[in-house]
């Protein structure tokens, strides 16, 4: 008994204080080349749609046929990491650069920038179009309300959210939202610092705006790090980069967001740093081989493709395809510990399957799975405040302890797991299933549970239970008994 729970209390620290704490050196992740583009350009509009790379638009590197059009482009490629190839698509209904580009039920959409108009090619425009793999078209949507270049656009919830970006005499802090089913735009809060050059990102139901510079001088950079909350309406402050960098690009990656390049009055950035809105805190990771500014960046299969960009400051191009793959383990985990009455709680479980001899045995995979899984689920329990989860788990007790089931709610809340709290569980679920709110479903992915995990919970509850019965024990008395024996030390 003494060997078993040594072991299983190892186990339980693994989870609780994850390995990530332990290792000294960080994998900083690692660089790869694809084939490069057919042509060479900066100030590019990248994003992904069905495991395709679509870059449009941006600067040409001048030759004798488009030195007179100012080297603005139209043009679009397509690269497909699948088979390391490109193709040419439709071009865009105009020549633009400095564009926003996203991709929302199945189309790719490009948004704003600045056109050639006259002598200039720094006027702001509002046209938004939106292209269609099916039929290789391009079709005009509803303008941005308010025009701009150097801007970013995400996806979160879907709808496109076009931020920051300069209007020719100002950085407008508005932020505007485009409705796909409407083709109409509204505003929401206006973002806190008005920048240009800035890059966006959009991680668990956030969307992070990063990095950026003051009406289009690279000589005030900003590593400001703001994050919007579509269900409060309002943005709130983040560390900053460690790195003031503007003309960048960013993708996510197993949660991390990744921040590639950048230019400023004393040269290019190679710097790829990565920041963790669970951890709220940045690293540096592997450089990029090249560095560069103007460039986009895509993500497929968890590889992060990153392409074209000037590699010195202003007009310089590039049909670079350099390929980031992240740390294997990239995942971010919270490494707070776990108050001691919530790891004996998970103790007295497992304490409680062992004298039942249900226990799966060390080295068995479904021992970790298990432990982890009873960690994940109190958790999810405990902490998360959707409403669908609270729900369900006061319905469960309910329906299983009747007008006790406050008594046995509040006891979980202080203590952890108890096994009045865990039979409720396994009991309701078997008719009501725990994966059928699609609600709950986005909870258990945050915490990286699966169906799996809970049938095993089910799995090995149900054979205690039946197993005590056979000997004529409670299986709540045998847990209150565990508990006692763990507060007391004597394992």
């Amino acid at each position: 008994m003494r060997t078993i729970c040594l072991w299983v209390i190892g186990i339980v620290l693994f989870f609780v204080f994850p390995a990530g704490q332990l290792t000294a050196a960080l994998d900083q992740g690692r660089w790869m080349t694809g084939t490069p583009a057919p042509s060479e350009r900066t100030e590019v509009a990248v994003t992904a749609l069905d495991g395709l790379i679509y870059v449009a638009g941006g600067f040409e590197k001048p030759n004798v046929w488009n030195l007179f059009r100012f080297t603005v482009s139209q043009t679009v490629e397509v690269y497909n990491p699948a088979t390391n190839r490109w193709a040419t698509k439709a071009s865009l209904p105009i020549r633009l650069h400095h564009a926003g580009a996203a991709a929302l039920e199945g189309h790719v959409y490009i948004v704003g920038g600045f056109i050639k108009s006259g002598v200039s090619i720094w006027n702001p425009s509002k046209r938004v179009f939106r292209y269609s793999p099916k039929t290789n078209q391009w079709e005009e949507r509803a303008s941005l309300p308010t025009a701009r270049g150097g801007l970013a656009v995400s996806v979160l919830q879907g709808k496109l959210y076009a931020i920051g970006g300069y209007d020719g005499e100002l950085n407008p802090d508005v932020v505007e939202v485009y409705d796909p089913q409407m083709d109409s735009w509204a505003s929401v809060a206006s973002l806190p610092t008005p920048r240009d050059h800035l890059t966006t990102v959009t991680v668990e139901g956030r969307m992070y705006a990063i990095g950026g510079r003051v009406k289009l001088d690279y000589h005030h950079n900003l590593g400001t790090v703001e994050v919007y909350d579509p269900v409060l309406n309002q943005w709130e402050s983040r560390p900053s980069m460690l790195t003031a960098r503007s003309g960048i690009t960013a993708a996510v990656s197993n949660e991390w967001i990744y921040v590639f390049g950048g230019e400023s009055e004393n040269g290019t950035f190679d710097a790829n740093e990565r920041y963790s809105p669970r951890l709220n805190r940045w690293e540096v990771m592997a450089p990029m081989p090249t560095a560069r500014h103007g460039l986009g960046a895509a993500v497929v299969d968890d590889h992060v493709y990153v392409i074209s960009g000037g590699p010195t400051p202003g007009g310089s191009f590039s049909n670079l395809n350099e390929i980031f793959v992240p740390p294997v383990s990239a995942k971010p985990v919270k490494t707070s510990r776990t108050p001691a009455q919530y790891v004996g709680a998970v103790m007295a479980i497992l304490g409680t399957f062992d004298e039942a001899g249900v226990l799966p045995p060390e080295g068995d995979p479904r021992a970790n799975q298990l432990i982890r899984s009873l960690i994940q689920f109190q958790s999810v329990f405990m902490k998360s405040q959707s409403p669908a989860v609270q729900e369900y788990f006061s319905s469960a007790l309910v329906s299983r302890w009747g007008v006790q089931g406050a008594a046995v709610r509040d006891s979980f809340y202080k203590k952890g797991w108890t096994s009045e709290a865990l039979e409720a569980m396994v009991d309701y679920s078997k008719t009501h299933a725990l994966w059928s709110d699609e609600r709950m479903q986005e909870v258990f992915r945050h915490y990286y549970l699966s169906p799996a995990d809970w049938s095993l919970v089910q799995e090995i509850f149900d054979g205690a239970r039946q197993q005590f019965m056979t000997e004529n024990k409670d299986i709540h008395a045998v847990f209150a008994n565990q508990r006692k024996r763990m507060a007391r030390g004597e394992f």
